[in-house]
């Protein structure tokens, strides 16, 4: 089979085309981000439920 500049130009931009679409079609990235996003502000909200002085200190040593 010949290969001449034209075909070879045809073929990179069919490529180039084919992997632009293919680039654009996952959303699902963003959906899984945004309810991670949920997911974060509700536990926020839970933990802001809880009441805790602010002397309180974290623990830097658990002994069991």
């Amino acid at each position: 089979m010949d290969v001449t500049r034209r075909k070879l130009a045809t073929m990179i931009a069919a490529a180039a085309a084919a992997n632009t679409a293919a680039a654009q079609a996952p959303p699902a990235a963003d959906e899984d981000a945004r309810a991670a996003h949920e997911a974060l502000q509700g536990n926020a909200q839970q933990l802001a439920k809880v009441p805790l002085p602010m002397a309180t200190e974290p623990a830097f040593r658990f002994k069991p």
